[in-house]
């Protein structure tokens, strides 16, 4: 769910997958891991700047297992480092502190009843609840279900009987777990990073029963997002290193490590719970250590809610995107499927609630489903569709109609007849406002031959406005496109459809390209991106009457007109996001 700019009830921080060891260990193979401690000493120093109840640790404490003899002196080690902490904290067992989940494939020793005496001897009872105001919080132990252990049916009856009572009582309640239930589907077969059956059945169904608002997970070491029902699924960053199988997602070759240091990645959640829902805000630690805020947003923009970005963005890249890869030795006899959720959480992370994306992303009832849970927490999604609507494409729209708030149609000129036409015979459901936009060549208008294409109106003395108003006197498409680019002025722009807008008695949605060079000219000045991005959110804050686009949001490296957005790649930001959160949260 997502918070209104209603104030908080509760605060409190998530983190998982510490696994802090002894500096001058396995650094041959990795040497970030002579970094953990440090890193986690940073994490310790961050939220002891937050206001919080309390802190949630989400397991993999330590990295050495319990049959090892190191495991013990890094528990010790680990202690000493979150005991700086000013928060009570709550552990969750994870499969390096008391063992891994049942599987006759992997020879890491499986969890143990023997396993248990060091954890509960340092961080308490592997299974328990507690309570703060009218929310009921739960620690599960993961590691433990479907291993036939008696400790397992007796955290099932607990379970069970603990969720009745939560729920009876009308209790919100939050549920705190190692490993995540699934990663992408309920049905995926089991690998690494999943429960097994039947135990992913049995607490997806308690999820559901007792109207669980949100479940936070780790092991998976990278950022993603489900819904089960009513319940969001949160699967957290890890604050000591990457899990490097994930660098699969990105289309260019890893961070450092084969992946596993790629330190924009790492991080922790704030959690706000308010009266109408709960706000995840990320913090990225950006792997600091000692004390060093390599932070580039300040923890103060990050935990300030009286603010959002004023502007949407363009998702020109997949944004629900799956890839099949092996994770060599753990799932070493088949693949698994993963959603990058990557560039999510670079929205999530700069409040940005409006995105503008092809039609062809809610055609299938994957992605219809994923709009749907997303407009839930609070996102706002423009479909695009190219073309006079087929019944088609309008199926598609009308399906999702109630979780969209606009329907971008762009045509030709001479398509305005017959789009006219469609749009008088269709009326369109309540909430949705169809916008209208011409397609134009993309160029010096007295080239002879134009290659590429843009759309939307000129703010000023555009004729094809008038022939397209003409058309449609009855303004069926209540919202006019305008293209801003690059190189016009930015504010005078913006403002100028505004107005022209209100002229001819439409609402203005204007799209403002980012800065680009030529068809094979790489625009690379972050500075300048960065520079043209607060401009565009000044605007948009200026004139709030219009719905401002920024066009587009990641990286161009193996297109025409190849160009820097406001993440890499890698789905790590650039300055021009950093930027963009400095600018909305003024």
């Amino acid at each position: 769910m997502a918070l209104s700019g209603r104030p908080a009830t509760l605060r409190f921080v998530v983190v998982a997958d510490s696994h802090i060891r002894f500096p001058d260990d396995d650094v041959d193979t990795y040497p970030s891991n002579a970094l953990m401690v440090e890193r986690n000493q940073h994490v310790v120093d961050l939220c002891n700047q937050i206001d919080a109840a309390f802190v949630v640790h989400l397991g993999d404490i330590v990295h050495p297992l319990p049959v090892e003899a190191a495991h013990e002196p890094a528990v010790q080690l680990a202690s000493e480092v979150y005991a700086g902490l000013r928060h009570p904290i709550h552990y969750v067992a994870g499969n390096h502190d008391i063992g891994d989940k049942p599987n006759a494939l992997v020879a890491v020793p499986a969890v143990a009843d023997e396993n248990y005496s060091i954890y509960e001897r340092y961080w308490g009872p592997a299974f328990r609840s507690f309570e703060i105001d009218d929310c009921h919080f739960v620690i599960v132990d993961t590691p433990v279900l479907n291993s036939g252990l008696a400790r397992e049916d007796a955290q099932r009856r607990w379970l069970e009987a603990d969720l009745n009572a939560a729920a009876d009582a009308g209790l919100r309640i939050f549920l705190f777990t190692h490993y995540p239930p699934f990663v992408r589907d309920r049905h995926e077969a089991e690998h690494y990073d999943n429960l097994g059956e039947p135990a992913r059945s049995w607490l997806l169904d308690l999820l559901a029963d007792h109207g669980v608002e949100a479940l936070f997970a780790g092991h998976v070491h990278n950022f993603l997002y489900n819904r089960h029902g009513a319940t969001d699924l949160y699967v957290l960053p890890a604050t000591g290193f990457v899990r490097p199988d994930y660098s699969e997602s990105a289309a260019v070759a890893p961070e450092s490590e084969g992946g596993r240091d790629d330190p924009a990645k790492l991080g922790f959640f704030v959690v706000d719970v308010g009266p109408d829902g709960h706000q995840v805000s990320p913090v990225r630690t950006y792997g600091a250590v000692g004390g060093v805020d390599a932070a580039a947003s300040s923890l103060d923009i990050v935990l300030r809610r009286d603010w959002e970005t004023p502007l949407g963005v363009t998702l020109r890249h997949g944004w629900m995107s799956t890839v099949d890869f092996p994770t060599a030795g753990l799932d070493e006899f088949g693949r698994k499927t993963v959603r990058n959720d990557a560039l999510l959480l670079a929205l999530w992370e700069a409040r940005i609630r409006d995105v503008r994306v092809p039609v062809a992303d809610v055609a299938t009832l994957e992605g219809a489903a994923r709009v749907r849970h997303l407009a839930d927490r609070g996102m706002r999604f423009s479909v695009r569709s190219a073309g006079v609507p087929d019944p088609v494409t309008r199926d598609a729209v009308l399906a999702v109609s109630t979780h969209i708030v606009r329907w971008e149609i762009t045509v030709l000129p001479e398509q305005f007849a017959a789009t006219a036409t469609f749009l008088a015979g269709h009326s369109m459901p309540d909430g949705l406002t169809v916008a209208i936009a011409p397609i134009v060549p993309l160029g010096s208008p007295g080239a002879a031959v134009h290659h590429f294409v843009s759309c939307g109106f000129v703010p000023v003395g555009d004729d094809l406005l008038e022939r397209w108003c003409r058309l449609d006197p009855s303004s069926s498409a209540g919202e006019v496109v305008f293209r801003v680019a690059a190189g016009d002025p930015i504010a005078a722009g913006v403002a100028a459809a505004g107005s022209t807008a209100k002229r001819v008695r439409r609402d203005a949605v204007v799209i403002a390209e980012l800065p680009r060079g030529g068809e094979n000219t790489v625009f690379g000045d972050d500075e300048a991106v960065a520079a043209h991005v607060a401009a565009v959110a000044a605007a948009a804050r200026d004139n709030p009457d219009s719905v401002v686009f920024l066009d587009a949001f990641m990286d161009h490296d193996r297109s025409y007109y190849p160009r820097h957005g406001l993440i890499d790649r890698r789905f790590n930001p650039r300055l021009a996001l950093r930027r963009l959160m400095e600018e909305a949260s003024r």
